[in-house]
C-alpha cells in the first residue's frame, strides 16, 4: 500500500517520498521549512494539518540562525536581528567581519542580559577591560553601530555609548613607507618581465590600493592624444565606493607602462592575473606580495600598534605620495591621484618634505655664514 500511495493523487503543494528507511513521508513545500503531514492524504488529521500549512505559507520568514535559542530582549537577540539587518548587510566583508568578532566577544560578558538594562556604567567597564587602546577603539565603533540600529527600531530607549572614553592610540604614523633602497633591493631580486615588477609599479606608479591594484587593468586605461601610454581615466577606488569617495584619474606612468608592455601574458580585465588566469583577489595578492616581499628580503611593514602584518602596499602608497611630494606637488596635485577627501592626510607628505627642506636650506645658510666669518677674520689677522 505504502509503495502504491506514492501515485496518489495529493493536495497542491504537497510532495511525498520514501525516506532511506522505507517510510513514506509527505510535507507541504510552500513553508520554510517544509511542514511534515500526519496520517493518510485527505484524511481529517492530514487535511487539518494542511490547512494550518498552507494558512502559514507567505508569512513565513528566512530562517535566522540562533533565534530560537534567544531571550526576547537580550543582547542576544538584538544582534541577531542587527546580523540581520540592511545596516550589516550595507557594510563592507572586512568590516562586518571586525565587528562581528568585537560584538561577539561583548555579548559573551552579557548576551542573556536584558538590552534595555544597559547602561553607560556598563559599557565603560567592560572598555576598560580590553586590552590595547586598538582594540577599545574597534569593539567602541562596533558597539556605536550596533546600538546605533537598536535606537533606530526602538530596541532601546538612548544610546549607552554616548560619552564612553577609550585610552589614547600612541601616535606612530601607521605603516611605515618603503625606503627607495628597499625599491632597488626588491627590483634587483624581481627585474622587469615578473609579475613581481609589475604590481610593484602598478602600485608605486598609482598610489593605488592593493585592493584596487587586483582590479585595475586595460578595461580601465583610455589612450589619447594628449597621454598616448593611457591615463586611468574616471576610476573609484575600492574604499570610497559605499561611501561615494573621490574618483581619481592617473595617467600612465612610463615605468608602469615598460612593466606591463614587458609581460609576457596580462589579463583581459586586469593587469595582475594568477598563474591559472584568474584575477587575484586583494587578500590573495597581498599574501602574493609579501612572499615577493621576503624572498626579496625586504621586511614587513608594521601597524601602529607595532605587530609585523601581511601589508605592503600600504608603504608603497605612502613612497608615492612622498615622491609627489619632493617633486612640488601641491596637496589639491597630490590628493587628485590618491583620491584623499581629507586634505590634512596629504598635508602630511608635503610637510615632512618641506621640513626636509628648510633643514637643508637652513644648514647650508649656517655654513656660507661661518665660511664668511672665517674669511673676514683672516682678513683682519693679515
Amino acid at each position: 500500500m505504502g509503495r502504491r500511495s506514492l501515485g496518489l493523487k495529493l493536495p497542491p503543494g504537497c510532495k511525498r517520498y520514501l525516506d532511506h528507511t522505507g517510510t513514506l513521508r509527505t510535507y507541504y513545500r510552500h513553508t520554510r521549512p517544509p511542514t511534515p503531514l500526519p496520517g493518510l492524504p485527505w484524511s481529517a488529521e492530514f487535511m487539518a494539518a494542511y490547512d494550518a500549512a498552507k494558512a502559514c505559507a507567505g508569512r513565513d520568514k528566512p530562517l535566522v540562525i540562533g533565534a530560537a535559542r534567544t531571550k526576547p530582549g537580550s543582547l542576544n537577540a538584538a544582534l541577531v536581528k542587527y546580523y540581520g539587518s540592511d545596516e550589516f548587510a550595507a557594510m563592507t566583508k572586512e568590516v562586518r567581519q571586525q565587528n562581528r568578532g568585537c560584538l561577539e566577544r561583548w555579548r559573551g560578558d552579557r548576551g542573556d542580559r536584558p538590552l534595555r538594562e544597559l547602561q553607560h556604567r556598563h559599557l565603560q567597564s567592560y572598555i576598560n577591560k580590553l586590552t590595547t587602546p586598538h582594540v577599545q577603539r574597534n569593539a567602541l565603533r562596533a558597539i556605536r553601530h550596533f546600538l546605533k540600529f537598536a535606537l533606530r527600531y526602538h530596541l532601546v530607549e538612548n544610546d549607552a555609548s554616548a560619552g564612553v572614553q577609550k585610552n589614547k592610540l600612541p601616535k606612530t604614523g601607521g605603516f611605515r613607507m618603503w625606503t627607495e633602497a628597499e625599491v632597488s633591493q626588491y627590483v634587483a631580486k624581481h627585474p622587469l618581465g615578473t609579475k613581481a615588477y609589475l604590481a610593484l609599479q602598478v602600485m608605486l606608479c598609482t598610489s593605488l590600493r592593493s585592493s584596487d591594484a587586483a582590479q585595475i587593468g586595460p578595461r580601465h586605461v583610455r589612450k589619447t592624444a594628449e597621454h598616448p601610454l593611457g591615463v586611468i581615466e574616471d576610476y573609484q577606488p575600492q574604499k570610497g565606493r559605499r561611501t561615494g569617495g573621490n574618483r581619481v584619474t592617473v595617467p600612465i606612468h612610463p615605468d608602469l607602462a615598460t612593466a606591463i608592455a614587458a609581460m609576457p601574458m596580462v589579463g583581459a580585465d586586469t593587469f595582475l592575473v594568477t598563474d591559472y588566469g584568474k584575477p587575484y583577489t586583494a587578500k590573495g595578492l597581498g599574501a602574493k606580495m609579501r612572499e615577493w616581499c621576503d624572498s626579496a628580503g625586504v621586511p614587513p611593514m608594521v601597524d601602529a600598534a607595532g605587530k609585523s602584518k601581511n601589508v605592503a602596499s600600504h608603504g608603497l602608497r605612502k613612497l608615492c605620495l612622498t615622491r609627489l611630494a619632493e617633486t612640488g606637488c601641491n596637496v589639491f596635485q597630490i590628493a587628485s591621484i590618491s583620491g584623499h577627501k581629507d586634505l590634512r592626510e596629504v598635508q602630511l607628505y608635503v610637510d615632512a618634505y618641506n621640513r626636509k627642506k628648510a633643514a637643508a636650506e637652513a644648514m647650508a645658510m649656517l655654513v656660507e655664514a661661518q665660511n664668511r666669518n672665517v674669511v673676514c677674520l683672516n682678513r683682519e689677522d693679515n
